[in-house]
């Protein structure tokens, strides 16, 4: 639609680890399509590390839709932007502060004469949320080469990680992290933890030689939680819990295998070509949540009914089953 080379983009996405990190593919192919432009992106106050030191990114800052207002009332410093979400004062900063601005359709028609290009919000409960959010540069004949989630850890954090596993004496050992709660507002997407203990219980029967990474949050609820397992594991397992985003990211490079529920660190270690295992509702399937174009990945998906609700239980889903897929990762016979 414009073959005009933009010098200073704009991409504004004030979401949750996961959806940042879903909308990865979408901004690598705008950077690539431009390829003499400086790609900004502004994400959410507590999750905008996870797209720092990108190679195709010029520059990272955070934004909320509170402070929104107050920004770009100077001039325009933007050639183009893209914004994700329905957030008006963020939607309105991209138009104070960038000439073109592309977005999702929104609620006010007076917004939406304004966009460069209002794109319907794909309806396909199918759809892939990788292809969801690449539809906005789509939108204006930027085509999609690569659906893989990117994250770039610094020399600094590797060597954190390689600090942390020589402290605790684990380099070598059959590293397994283990992500057993996720977003505590959907926590219907938990599988029990008891189950997680009878898991890792009997993946150290087959391999003693195993140890498990328990990652989580400073959330007392989810410690509370957390606390079952590493009891249960005790000299089988090492708390990893409330360490800062990236930091918990450079750990998780150095495993052999992760296993966890559908949650952030899960869409991060989906970044890295090691073996995984997740774990997801009938209410939010791997279909349109899961890895793409992962080379070791194995997605196990709670059975889906018509009567799929919020109340159907994660325990629905076996030990045996996911030790199966464990296995596989493992390439145990």
């Amino acid at each position: 639609m414009d073959s005009k080379p933009f010098q200073k983009i704009l991409i504004i996405i004030v979401s949750r680890i996961g959806d940042t990190l879903l909308t990865t593919p979408a901004i690598e192919s705008i950077s690539q399509h431009y390829k003499n432009s400086q790609v900004t992106i502004l994400a959410h106050p507590k999750r905008y590390s996870v797209v720092q030191h990108l190679p195709y990114v010029y520059k990272v800052g955070f934004i909320s839709k509170n402070n929104a207002i107050f920004k770009g009332r100077f001039k325009k410093k933007y050639d183009l932007a893209f914004v994700y979400g329905y957030d008006k004062s963020l939607v309105l900063y991209a138009l104070r502060a960038s000439i073109k601005v592309v977005a999702f359709k929104q609620s006010n028609d007076k917004i939406n004469n304004r966009l460069y290009q209002s794109v319907e919000f794909p309806k396909s409960k199918s759809m892939h949320f990788v292809d969801i959010f690449m539809s906005l540069p789509q939108s204006i004949g930027i085509k999609a080469d690569n659906k893989r989630l990117s994250l770039a850890l610094t020399n600094d954090e590797i060597l954190f990680a390689e600090n942390i596993l020589s402290k605790y004496n684990l380099n070598n050992k059959l590293l397994v992290g283990i992500q057993a709660v996720g977003f505590p507002t959907k926590s219907y997407r938990d599988w029990p933890v008891q189950n997680f203990l009878e898991l890792c219980k009997k993946i150290i029967d087959k391999n003693s030689n195993v140890h498990f990474l328990i990652y989580g949050g400073p959330d007392k609820q989810e410690k509370e939680k957390l606390d079952l397992l590493l009891n249960g594991l005790h000299g089988h397992a090492t708390e990893l819990i409330g360490l800062p985003l990236r930091e918990t990211a450079a750990v998780m490079s150095k495993t052999h295998l992760y296993i966890g529920v559908d949650t952030g660190p899960t869409h991060i270690m989906s970044t890295f070509n090691i073996p995984m295992v997740a774990l997801f509702h009938c209410m939010l399937k791997s279909e349109v949540y899961g890895a793409l174009n992962h080379p070791c990945y194995f997605a196990i998906d709670h059975q889906s009914n018509k009567n799929c609700s919020e109340l159907s239980p994660m325990s629905e889903i076996s030990v045996n089953t996911v030790l199966g897929e464990v296995n596989k990762a493992l390439k145990y016979d």
